[in-house]
C-alpha cells in the first residue's frame, strides 16, 4: 500500500502529469508497446499516488471503508484532476464528485488512472481485472458500486462491464448505477473528421500530402476508436482499422443489463436547439439523438426521459465538475 503522510492534502497533479497525461492521450499506445517510462500505468489514485489494494493498509490511505463504492473515470488526454473544480471556483478543498458523494450519501471513492492512448476495449479489460482485484482486497463487504464516467471513460465501463459479465466477475452484480458524462456512445465528430482526413490525404498520389496523412494517422488507438463511440471487443477493435475490403460491421457491446444507466450532456448556448449546439454538442459530444434518447442494445425500448439530463451552457470540461451535474447525479443515487 502507497505510503500517505498524514499531513499530505488533496490536490490535483501539476503541469508535468498533465503533460504525460495528454501525452498518453495522443501517442499512449506507441508509448505502452515500446515500453517507455512515460507510459501510463493504470491504476485507483490519491493524493497523486497509485493505491496498492493491501487489505492490511486500508487505515492509512481511508476511513473506515463503506459498503458503498463510487468509482470514477476521467475521459481522454485526462487523469483523476479533472474532477477537481478549477481554481477560483466556489468553494474550497476537495469538492470533487466523489468526496461529495462520500460526505452527504456516505460512498467510499476511487479515481482511476489509465493511458487512455489505449484500445478501450484494453482498458476495459484492464479495468475488469482491477476491479476484480479491489473486490478481494476491499476489508468490508461490497454492497453498491456506483460507476462515474467522463467521455471516453463511460466507453471504458462499458467495455469492463463485458468483460466482467463473460467472466462472471462477483463485482459486476454489485453495480446499481453508471453515469455518463458526456460520453460519445454514437462517435466523436472531431475522431470521424481527422480519420476522414487522414484517408483521403493518403490516398492522393502525391509525396507531401502522403506524409500528411501518415502523419495525422499516428494519433493513438484510444483517440480512433472514438471514432465508433460504442465500445468493441477486442477482435472487432482489430477489424476497425483493416482494410475496408475485409472489414465486418464491428459487434458493439450492450449495456449491462440489470443496473440503471443516466446520461448527462452539455450545451454550448442556452438554448439545446439552437444551431450552434446542433452542430457541436458541448464543443466535442453532440447531444443524444432522438430528441435526448439513447438505445441501449439490449432492451426494446428507450432509455425514459428521467435519466437524462442536458445541461445548458456546461462545456465539455465542465461536466467533470460542475455543481449542478453533481446535484443531478446525487438525485439520481437517492432515489429508488
Amino acid at each position: 500500500m502507497s505510503k500517505i503522510e498524514p499531513q499530505a492534502v488533496d490536490r490535483a497533479p501539476g503541469w508535468a502529469n498533465t503533460g504525460v497525461s495528454i501525452l498518453n492521450g495522443m501517442f499512449g499506445d506507441y508509448l505502452h508497446r515500446h515500453g517507455n517510462g512515460l507510459a501510463i500505468d493504470m491504476a485507483f489514485m490519491q493524493h497523486g499516488c497509485p493505491l496498492t489494494l493491501d487489505p492490511a493498509g486500508w487505515d492509512s490511505v481511508h476511513p473506515p471503508p463503506a459498503g458503498k463504492i463510487c468509482i470514477l473515470i476521467h475521459g481522454l488526454c485526462c487523469s483523476e484532476a479533472s474532477w477537481m473544480p478549477r481554481a477560483g471556483s466556489q468553494g474550497s478543498g476537495d469538492r470533487s464528485y466523489g468526496k461529495l458523494l462520500q460526505a452527504e450519501l456516505g460512498y467510499t471513492p476511487f479515481y482511476l488512472r489509465y493511458n487512455t492512448g489505449l484500445p478501450i476495449a484494453d482498458n476495459g479489460k484492464s479495468f475488469a481485472h482491477l476491479l476484480n482485484e479491489l473486490a478481494l482486497a476491499y476489508p468490508v463487504p461490497i454492497e453498491e458500486i456506483v460507476l462515474i464516467g467522463h467521455s471516453m471513460g463511460g466507453l471504458v465501463i462499458r467495455s469492463a462491464c463485458e468483460y466482467g459479465t463473460e467472466n462472471k466477475d462477483r463485482w459486476v452484480e454489485k453495480v446499481s448505477r453508471v453515469f455518463y458524462l458526456g460520453t460519445p456512445h454514437e462517435g466523436a465528430d472531431l475522431e470521424k473528421l481527422a480519420h476522414l482526413a487522414a484517408v483521403t490525404l493518403r490516398a492522393v498520389p502525391n509525396p507531401i500530402t502522403k506524409v500528411i496523412g501518415n502523419i495525422l494517422n499516428m494519433r493513438s488507438r484510444g483517440v480512433q476508436d472514438l471514432r465508433h463511440g460504442l465500445p468493441l471487443t477486442v477482435q472487432s477493435n482489430e477489424e476497425s482499422l483493416a482494410p475496408l475490403s475485409r472489414r465486418k460491421k464491428p459487434k458493439t457491446i450492450p449495456w449491462l443489463a440489470h443496473a440503471q444507466h443516466y446520461l448527462v450532456a452539455g450545451t454550448l448556448t442556452e438554448d439545446p436547439g439552437h444551431i450552434v449546439t446542433l452542430l457541436l454538442g458541448d464543443a466535442l459530444v453532440k447531444l443524444p439523438r432522438n430528441g435526448g434518447h439513447a438505445r441501449s442494445e439490449n432492451r426494446s425500448t428507450l432509455l425514459p426521459n428521467d435519466n437524462i439530463k442536458i445541461f445548458p451552457k456546461v462545456n465539455h470540461l465542465g461536466l467533470a465538475h460542475d455543481p449542478a451535474v453533481y446535484r443531478q447525479i446525487k438525485q439520481w443515487c437517492q432515489s429508488e
